[in-house]
């Protein structure tokens, strides 16, 4: 692959940033759309990318707030919504792949951004891949923990504020905390995907905003797009650990059943992060579904 471009976006008063990872293949965009406390490097490592850059030119576009993304100073968090989120990212692409519908990738939060985008805007979509995504934001496991305490006065926050900024300050906790997304620890730990993985995504970790990350872990919990998953017209595809211990595979399940026609593969034994945990059998899924449409 190419080395990766950087560009950044402003779109009424939000920073975004993204990266180029194969600006010059032919064919339609291909948004990728990474995860809470992640950054656009999420998607630059090769095993991530690898199977959709034949398609197209892949941009991996940061969701707001996550640096080197930015909210609007002062944005209050009542403001992050799915219809905000809806509209910046909507705008984003829109500059990227002009009026063209783009294929929409999206890891968790990533994975519910795309399902929001398509939802509001069908003309922009020609296709959906949800990797442990969900309709509904109110999350179990680790973040579900977050979310608890992010809702529970200032000392919940405080301590929330703390484990973050421990996890900014040592790589080592900061990989610690991801046998808690996944179903077999062990298996993780001995996978080199995952410590480059890791690498990666604790450059930009290190930066993220607290209070940014505050007004997610608040919020979420009560944002449910459910209602809006019938008007997405586009070829879905919903691939997710039958063990997510972060999302429950419930989710997945119904995002299949209220998308027409969407096609739902779970993965046995398998959690939050079925690339990295059943390489094979996640990278049969995509292939498969991208070669057919």
């Amino acid at each position: 692959m190419t080395p990766a471009t950087e560009q950044i976006l402003h779109i009424d008063g939000h920073r975004l940033m993204v990266l180029a990872l194969n600006p010059d293949t032919p064919g339609r965009s291909i948004i990728l759309l990474h995860g809470i406390t992640a950054s656009v490097r999420f998607w630059a490592a090769d095993e991530l990318a690898s199977l959709l850059t034949p398609y197209g030119p892949c941009y991996s576009l940061s969701l707001p707030g996550h640096y080197p993304a930015a909210f609007p100073p002062d944005m209050p968090a009542q403001d992050l919504t799915a219809e905000m989120m809806a509209h910046v990212l909507t705008a984003a692409i829109r500059q990227l792949a002009g009026e063209q519908p783009a294929l929409l990738v999206g890891h968790s939060t990533g994975g519910f951004a795309a399902l929001d985008i398509a939802a509001h805007t069908p003309d922009l979509t020609c296709g959906v891949i949800s990797i442990g995504g969900f309709a509904r934001g109110r999350w179990t496991g680790l973040l579900g923990l977050y979310q608890r305490l992010a809702r529970d006065g200032w000392f919940g926050r405080a301590r929330l504020k703390a484990q973050i900024k421990a996890g900014q300050i040592s790589r080592a906790l900061y990989q610690y905390a991801g046998r808690y997304q996944v179903a077999d620890p062990a298996r993780l730990r001995a996978d080199p995907r995952f410590d480059a993985l890791v690498k990666g995504a604790w450059a930009d970790f290190r930066h993220l905003d607290l209070d940014a990350m505050l007004a997610y872990f608040a919020v979420m919990p009560d944002i449910d797009i459910g209602p809006l998953l019938p008007h997405i017209d586009a070829p879905t595809l919903v691939v997710a650990g039958a063990s997510d211990p972060i999302v429950p595979p419930a989710q997945s399940r119904l995002i299949a059943e209220q998308v027409p026609g969407a096609e739902l593969v779970l993965i046995p034994g398998v959690g939050h992060w079925p690339f990295v945990e059943a390489p094979a059998e996640y990278r049969q899924a995509l292939a498969g579904w991208l070669q057919r449409r």
